[in-house]
């Protein structure tokens, strides 16, 4: 059966069956999270880790940040998130925050927001930038893991810059 298309599926927005062989746009999905920096980090690395926002998201709010695939379980790893370097600026986690519940690669856990982590707007009021494409975040560590060890950390947020 041949599939048509209902109208014009809008960027962004989903695409669904409107009738029986024919798509439409479905409007836009029910959040607009998305992934907004990513990071491969070290978890023995006691020294700032930025995380790069792209510059071209101008405004945006944290929702959550997703760490995952230790290379190793991170028994001993602690620390936070800020928006400078050298834990200053607004305090994202906090410093004492424990990765213990990555035990291996395919665990995942959401390290707990501070207020300013999820009640800030972020934009260029707030954010400095690590070159003239990307904003940075930092990922610092209050103690390392006492042997190699990484992560993936995803900053996970809305952009606000598009409305």
């Amino acid at each position: 059966m041949p599939v048509q298309q209902s109208g014009n599926v809008t960027p962004g927005h989903l695409a669904v069956w409107t009738t029986t062989g024919v798509i439409g746009d479905g409007g836009a999905p029910a959040t607009n999270e998305r992934v907004l920096g990513y990071l491969n980090a070290s978890f023995n690395d006691t020294n700032d880790q930025p995380i790069p926002i792209p510059i071209n998201i101008s405004v945006f709010c944290l929702t959550r940040i997703i760490v995952t695939n230790a290379s190793t379980s991170l028994s001993t790893a602690a620390g936070g998130f800020y928006s400078g370097a050298s834990k200053t600026g607004s305090t994202i986690v906090a410093a004492a925050q424990g990765y213990t519940a990555l035990t291996a690669a395919a665990k995942l856990m959401n390290p707990t927001l501070a207020s300013d982590g999820s009640g800030t707007r972020w934009s260029a009021a707030n954010l400095t930038a690590l070159d003239t494409e990307y904003w940075q975040l930092f990922l610092s560590l209050t103690t390392g893991q006492g042997s190699a060890a990484t992560a993936d950390v995803y900053l996970v947020g809305i952009d606000l810059s598009a409305f």
